[in-house]
């Protein structure tokens, strides 16, 4: 690695300037965070409204059946794809900053090119593996017919992450926002009547239509903005413009296998060393504290990432881009993060049963691994930012490595509570980690000024946790509730401070 410091640019003469500087970053971040996680939290509503009414339509055996078909298709995908989806975004920021429309036109035929490309290319490796995809998912081959008739979905998945890529570089986030609520909302419209009216062997028809109907809608507003015209002229320059993208997209790939399988064998060595059940809550603590929670993230890949790939040539603008992100993550994260340690029993009562109650010492313990997220994902784009995949993987394989190792032997010795707590320890790695790395690399610096707040938000989590794991209600209430506020409170005054909440508005939000 290289340890190059790059010369800093020359600070503002006026420090107001300055902060107003920041202001305007936190409230842009704090915007688009409010947007995207706002649009999630209706898509999963809507999520949670299709799977009740599937599973009351098609029973367990149904779902089941659904489950599979999805796993299938997606794992197809996401091995063909080539990484277009999540590479792409940089190159078209890129080029949104370089405000070159005859670039911008020729690589966005680039990347439709490729995603031609690797439809066909899925599309026909479903096709192909049709047989043994039915051995490997459902152990026979009666389904074989089935993932025929699905192998255009493969396509169609490659063909709607192309599109979705262009949009979120150019930085079209209304109209990104607007597509996630649409396809929510039309695969809810197109499903549940045919699972109604055919069961069961409606279900394949139902999925291939709702991603014809969500294709539809990503080329509605794709085209929109970018006219689909000259995909197959000069084929040449399209095909060979497109392999620095394919590369930063194998290496994103590469890094995906590596949490797959670091995943695969937790649960695995879970299994091993205790009972199904351990495997089950688990898999429950962490959906609840990870998946729940990561709400507040859903700006970073929409709008962070592409903002992050046009400045990553500027130090200067790179380490301020990141540390307001970082900082708004952290202060809208806290409180949730203690809200949830705090009533975790009464939200696994209302979401499961409880059955699922023994999960609640590790999914408390989880919390911090997402406080350090909060800390450590904006860093974490560097690499994807500057097109440096081999550190990309580096990174990822470490972490993966780690939490490998951590959480299986944690589990062995302290049950699902070592395993919160060796989740958490992995975040804290992860932390340590990316932070040394990326200094020396990239020169990245952290800013001192927000510290402070970041240690009181760590402590009033820390005591949220060792209320939470007491057994006294009593305590629970009389000490958990004033870190709470005290916490909000806290974020309130900076984000006011930062003039983030004046640019929170609703026509605001309109505006792209």
């Amino acid at each position: 690695m290289m340890p190059a410091k790059q010369e800093q640019p020359p600070l503002p003469s006026s420090s107001r300037s300055q902060g107003e500087g920041q202001s305007v970053g936190a409230a842009h971040v704090l915007k688009y965070t409010a947007l995207f996680g706002g649009v999630q939290v209706l898509t999963m509503l809507v999520s949670l409204v299709r799977n009740k009414i599937a599973a009351l339509l098609l029973g367990p055996a149904g779902m089941a059946i659904v489950a599979l078909l999805n796993n299938a298709v997606s794992l197809l995908n996401q091995g063909t794809n080539f990484g277009i989806s999540f590479s792409a975004v940089k190159h078209v920021a890129e080029l949104t900053e370089a405000d070159d429309p005859r670039r911008m036109e020729a690589f966005v035929r680039t990347v439709r090119l490729w995603s031609l490309f690797t439809a066909l290319f899925g599309c026909l490796l479903c096709m192909a593996l049709s047989p043994l995809l039915s051995r490997w998912t459902f152990e026979s081959s009666e389904h074989t017919g089935t993932f025929i008739l699905l192998a255009p979905m493969v396509g169609m998945l490659a063909l709607t992450g192309g599109e979705i890529a262009i949009l979120k570089g150019a930085k079209q986030l209304r109209p990104v926002a607007t597509i996630s609520a649409l396809t929510s909302l039309a695969t809810l419209l197109i499903c549940c009547p045919i699972y109604y009216y055919y069961g069961i062997p409606g279900i394949a028809p139902a999925l291939l239509v709702s991603q014809a109907a969500v294709l539809l809608l990503h080329l509605h507003f794709s085209t929109r903005v970018f006219p689909w015209r000259g995909t197959f002229t000069h084929l040449r320059t399209s095909f060979t413009g497109g392999l620095p993208m394919l590369r930063l997209g194998l290496a994103f790939i590469v890094a995906g296998i590596f949490g797959k399988g670091a995943e695969y064998l937790i649960r695995t060595l879970i299994l091993r060393f205790g009972a199904l059940d351990d495997v089950g809550l688990y898999s429950t603590g962490y959906a609840l504290t990870v998946g729940y929670t990561s709400l507040v993230f859903m700006a970073i890949e929409a709008d962070f990432f592409p903002r992050l790939s046009a400045c990553a040539g500027d130090q200067r603008r790179q380490n301020r881009t990141i540390n307001q992100q970082m900082e708004v993550c952290l202060l809208l994260i806290t409180p949730l993060l203690i809200a949830v340690a705090l009533f975790m029993p009464l939200i696994i009562r209302l979401l499961y049963s409880g059955a699922f109650l023994q999960a609640v010492p590790m999914a408390v313990c989880a919390t911090l691994y997402m406080y350090f997220k909060a800390l450590t994902l904006p860093v974490s784009y560097l690499p994807l930012a500057k097109g440096d995949s081999l550190m990309y993987m580096v990174t990822e394989f470490l972490y993966d490595l780690f939490v490998a190792v951590a959480i299986p032997v944690a589990f062995l010795h302290h049950g699902l509570l070592g395993a919160g707590i060796a989740l958490a320890a992995a975040g804290l790695f992860d932390l340590l980690l990316i932070h040394l790395l990326y200094r020396r690399r990239y020169a990245y610096r952290i800013e001192v000024g927000p510290l402070p707040v970041y240690l009181l938000q760590f402590l009033l989590l820390a005591v949220a946790i060792a209320v939470s794991l007491g057994p006294s209600l009593v305590w629970r209430c009389a000490l958990g509730a004033p870190v709470l506020i005290i916490s909000a409170a806290v974020s309130l005054h900076i984000l006011h401070k930062r003039d983030a909440l004046r640019h929170l508005s609703i026509p605001s939000l309109r505006k792209r």
